[in-house]
């Protein structure tokens, strides 16, 4: 099956299906919710019925995005263009989808957006056996290595106890889609007060929907005490000029990096991600069995010539589309 690398994302000529375009096309595959992946008015677009609800309400119907939607949920598939497409969980954010692509005796599988660890919130991750793998690697080298679900969850709660015990309030800047529902259902399960900002607040009856709880949240207001607030990047200044005595917790990947209290401005780095780090792309690269791998975000030369030396036939197609991660 023929894979073509442009600007605008990637496309299969053979099917005439677009992954993750960049650009209005007539068929695309949207891997999940996030603005950098779920763009542009297409003609036909597939995604789990979480990722199109994402989509829609991005693209609302009022601004005439197209009303030819085709969900296809977890394990499920369809046919179109002559090949059988599967979506499996991702992991990355709710919705979050693998797909998986059988044309003729070939098994290609596009992991958008993945991690392998299970998330705060949404399905885990299932490795897919395939033939040819294209793979992200936003945490493409070996000085990644991120908290499990579990781990993160006992240090935001932790944390936000000990602040509010402080008289101190605990802020955790979140990503309006993903990052800032796991973090609000962490505190809010734990029986933490917790103040949600109206950008990540607007997501979560989708969550909801899906079967999670947010017990107790209140929307963030000026003037708020005595709550844990969960708040969009680039706050504090504000928080801090209200004349709050705040400390503020920088939930991500990038919170391994040695600079990252400085990149930050955070008091508190919990190395939780959305995405795999780089033992769990590893793992997702060996588990799947492909001999050909195309690395195709992130770290992609370095985790593709390490691949390399792991004997797989593996490259970093340079015009594979290079996405600025608001979040990791």
């Amino acid at each position: 099956m023929r894979v073509e690398y442009t600007p605008d994302g990637i496309l299969l000529p053979d099917i005439g299906l677009w992954l993750d375009p960049q650009q209005a096309c007539s068929a695309a595959w949207i891997s999940h919710g996030h603005s950098d992946h779920a763009r542009e008015l297409h003609g036909s677009v597939f995604g789990t019925s979480a990722t199109l609800r994402f989509y829609r309400m991005r693209w609302p119907e009022d601004e005439g995005v197209a009303q030819d939607l085709h969900p296809v949920e977890f394990g499920e598939t369809v046919d179109f263009g002559g090949a059988r497409l599967t979506a499996y969980p991702a992991g990355h954010i709710l919705g979050a989808a693998q797909l998986l692509v059988e044309y003729g005796d070939e098994r290609l599988v596009y992991t958008g957006d993945i991690k392998l660890r299970a998330p705060l919130c949404g399905a885990t991750t299932e490795i897919v056996p395939c033939h040819r793998l294209i793979i992200e690697s936003t945490f493409g080298l070996p000085i990644y290595h991120f908290l499990s679900a579990d781990q993160a969850r006992g240090r935001i709660v932790t944390m936000a106890r000990e602040c509010l015990e402080q008289k101190t309030t605990p802020v955790f800047l979140g990503y309006p889609l993903g990052r800032g529902q796991e973090i609000a259902h962490v505190l809010c399960t734990a029986g933490v007060p917790t103040a949600v900002h109206g950008a990540i607040a607007r997501f979560i009856p989708e969550y909801e929907a899906s079967g999670y709880t947010f017990p107790g949240w209140r929307p963030y207001e000026n003037g708020i005490t005595g709550a844990a607030l969960v708040v969009v990047p680039g706050m504090r200044n504000y928080l801090e000029a209200a004349g709050k005595r705040i400390r503020v917790a920088y939930v991500s990947g990038w919170a391994a990096l040695d600079n990252a209290r400085t990149r930050a401005n955070a008091e508190e780095l919990i190395p939780y991600s959305d995405h795999a780090d780089f033992e769990e792309l590893l793992a997702l690269v060996d588990g799947s069995g492909a001999r050909e791998v195309d690395v195709v975000h992130g770290y992609t030369e370095p985790f593709a010539r390490l691949l390399q030396l792991r004997g797989l036939t593996a490259q970093a197609p340079s015009a594979a589309v290079q996405r600025e991660e608001a979040e990791g």
